[in-house]
């Protein structure tokens, strides 16, 4: 399909579109493709065959290594997809470089998938779907922002990670350490624009080459070793923040009374470790069957734009976390308080 697309001057998508009989294509381009097609004695493949009729095939591509996170978010797409009808065809792409997801991408067309979802990890990811010439709509299900050259929907990450510090803020605390991770991350990148709006301190910041519990718990250590003396931690996974409240019982931090400590993904185990975490609930099921409804609507509309649909997380606090001035007037019940964060665009 390569060689017909360069020698007849036209996309690979263009000639997908011709093999299937698009309507869409211009008479005149048409004809030209099929000339080619001709010319070279091309004969589609079992997939581009496929493609003749409507193909019930869904693409997925994870850009980050899979993970309890990922599991939740394919349950939520594979319920969906399956009820309407589709079946699912998974690829992971987790280099540096995009090469990986250059070649899921072109799986995808091999194996007719009628459009992908796509979880890009980096910028790189982003600036690969941006240049991809494939026959099937794209849905991002990391926020790549209101300008991305395919569809959203994806976590509001930034009413999330605001909520989060509004909430650490109201009860009193100011002296907040961020635990990130992996900078070349989009979320990652998310969550320390958010926490730097709200205290831009490079004393309060401690990077992490992991999103795991012994890279929080290493980070705290290192904060504390190098003279922080933080009030509270805002660390970018749930993960993390564990490890930095086991981190804090060795310092002789008490968690909440000296150290309030909330983390980001919302596991249902973290309500089980220590006092119970304070953390957001990012929606990855519901996340999932949005993804999957804009497949939908972008393979009915096919003319249509992309679309940019964010989602709300959900601000789940528990005794990690209390006012400042009156952690001994907190009740030994956990008392969940759940509240939603930011909206469906």
């Amino acid at each position: 399909m390569a060689d017909v697309a360069e020698a007849a001057g036209v996309s690979r998508a263009t000639v997908s579109r011709v093999l299937t009989r698009d309507p869409a294509v211009v008479e005149a381009t048409a004809a030209a493709v099929r000339e080619v097609i001709e010319r070279l004695g091309y004969r589609p493949n079992r997939a581009a065959q496929a493609l003749m009729g409507a193909s019930r095939t869904l693409g997925v591509i994870f850009g980050e290594p899979p993970g309890r996170a990922s599991a939740l978010l394919l349950r939520g797409i594979n319920e969906v997809a399956t009820s309407a009808g589709y079946t699912l065809a998974v690829a992971i792409a987790t280099d540096s470089d995009g090469e990986e997801l250059r070649r899921g991408l072109n799986t995808m067309v091999e194996q007719s998938a009628a459009a992908v979802m796509v979880l890009p990890s980096t910028s790189l990811n982003a600036e690969v779907l941006a240049a991809a010439d494939v026959p099937f709509p794209i849905i991002s299900t990391t926020d790549l922002g209101p300008g991305s050259p395919c569809s959203v929907a994806a976590l509001d990450e930034l009413g999330a990670v605001d909520v989060v510090m509004e909430h650490l803020l109201e009860i009193g605390r100011s002296r907040i350490l961020h635990i990130g991770a992996r900078p070349e991350t989009l979320v990652s990148r998310f969550r320390w624009d958010g926490w730097k709006a709200r205290v831009d301190d490079a004393d309060f910041f401690e990077m992490a080459e992991e999103w795991t519990a012994r890279a929080g718990y290493e980070a705290l250590h290192r904060a504390v070793a190098r003279g922080a003396r933080p009030d509270a931690v805002f660390a970018a996974t749930d993960e993390m923040a564990l490890g930095a409240m086991h981190a804090a019982a060795e310092l002789g931090l008490r968690v909440p009374e000296d150290l309030a400590v909330a983390g980001f993904g919302g596991l249902p185990i973290t309500e089980f470790f220590g006092p119970g975490l304070t953390s957001v609930a990012t929606a990855l099921h519901e996340r999932g069957a949005l993804a999957v409804e804009e497949c939908v609507r972008r393979l009915a509309e096919p003319d249509g734009p992309p679309s940019y649909r964010l989602i709300a997380g959900e601000l789940v606090v528990r005794r990690s976390t209390v006012a400042a001035r009156s952690s001994d007037q907190v009740s030994a019940g956990r008392g969940d308080v759940h509240g939603v964060v930011g909206g469906v665009l």
